[in-house]
C-alpha cells in the first residue's frame, strides 16, 4: 500500500492525488456528454431561438450548456459532504466521507433539477451514473493506497496495511475491481438503443449494493451491530430496496416520464420561436 510519493522533492499523500483524480473523472465524464445535456436542456436552446445567426446561436446553445453540466456538478459535489456526514453519523456514529451519499440522495438531486428546469431526471441520470462508477473505482483505489476501509487480518490471503501494520486482505481492491465491472456493464447498456430510459442508476444502485454487502464481510473496519451483519450492510439493504423502487419506476413509467419533459420543453422551444421579443437579436 503506497501512502506517499515524493513528486518535485515534495511528499503527497497518494490518497489525495487518486481520490481527487476520481472526482476529475466524474467531471471529465459529465463533460464528455456534454452533448447529450444540451440536446434535452431548455436553458442551453430557448435562448439561441432568439439569435437569427445560426453560428452564434450554436455558441450561444454550447456556453449555456456548459454552464448547465458545471451547476448539475457543483449541486453533487456540494450537497455530497454534509449529506455523507448526516448518513455516516446516522449509520456509523460518526461523521465523516460516505459513498452513500451517491445512492441515497442523488437521485432525489437530479429529481429537484429536472423538475425546476424540464429536463426528464430519467435522461440526467442515464448521463450521471456511468460517471459515478468511473469515480468509485479511484475512490476505492484511494482507500487501499492510504490503508483506510481496511479488510480483514489474513495471513494467507493478505497484504500489509501500513496504517495498521497488519496483514489485511486488500478488499479495496476487490471492490475497485466490482467497480470496473459496474462501470463497463453501464456502458453496454447504454450503448442498447431500446434501452428504458432511466434504467441506468437503478442497476448502479443494485449492483453498488448487492456488491458492496458482499464484500462487506471481507472488511474489518466495522463492528457487527446484528449478527453477522455491520452497519453498512443496513445501508446496502435500504440502498438495494430503493434502488428495486426506482427500478419499478422506470420500467413501469419511463417512457412516459420522458415523454412528457420532452413535450413540455418543445412547447416552450417552439413558443419562443414563434413569438419572439420584439428586440430579437439578429447577430
Amino acid at each position: 500500500m503506497l501512502q506517499e510519493i515524493v513528486l518535485f522533492g515534495k511528499t503527497i499523500k497518494t490518497f489525495d492525488i487518486v481520490n481527487n483524480f476520481g472526482s476529475i473523472c466524474l467531471v471529465l465524464w459529465l463533460l464528455f456528454n456534454l452533448k447529450e445535456y444540451k440536446g434535452i436542456s431548455i436553458l442551453s436552446q430557448l435562448p439561441g431561438t432568439k439569435i437569427s445567426n445560426n453560428k452564434k446561436k450554436s455558441i450561444v446553445d454550447w456556453i449555456l450548456a456548459f454552464i448547465g453540466i458545471a451547476l448539475i456538478t457543483a449541486v453533487i459535489f456540494a450537497l455530497s459532504t454534509p449529506i455523507g456526514n448526516r448518513i455516516s453519523l446516522l449509520f456509523l456514529k460518526e461523521s465523516g466521507p460516505n459513498f452513500f451519499v451517491n445512492i441515497f440522495a442523488v437521485p432525489l438531486e437530479l429529481l429537484l433539477i429536472g423538475v425546476a428546469f424540464l429536463i426528464s431526471p430519467l435522461i440526467i441520470t442515464d448521463i450521471v451514473a456511468p460517471g459515478m462508477a468511473l469515480a468509485l473505482i479511484f475512490y476505492k483505489l484511494a482507500c487501499f493506497c492510504l490503508g483506510c476501509c481496511k479488510g480483514v487480518e489474513s495471513e494467507k490471503f493478505g497484504m500489509m496495511n501500513h496504517l495498521t501494520n497488519h496483514m489485511e486482505f486488500p478488499v479495496q481492491l476487490v471492490e475497485a475491481a466490482c467497480a470496473v465491472v459496474m462501470f463497463i456493464i453501464l456502458l453496454v447498456v447504454r450503448r442498447k438503443k431500446n434501452r428504458k430510459p432511466g434504467i441506468l442508476y437503478p442497476l448502479f444502485i443494485l449492483m453498488y449494493c448487492g456488491s458492496r454487502f458482499i464484500s462487506e464481510f471481507w472488511r474489518g473496519d466495522y463492528s457487527n451491530i446484528l449478527g453477522p451483519l455491520k452497519s453498512y450492510h443496513i445501508q446496502c439493504i435500504i440502498g438495494f430496496v430503493e434502488g428495486l423502487i426506482l427500478l419499478f419506476v422506470v420500467l413501469k413509467f419511463g417512457e412516459k416520464i420522458t415523454e412528457y419533459y420532452a413535450s413540455k420543453r418543445q412547447e416552450i422551444l417552439e413558443r419562443g420561436a414563434l413569438f419572439p421579443d420584439e428586440d430579437e437579436l439578429d447577430i
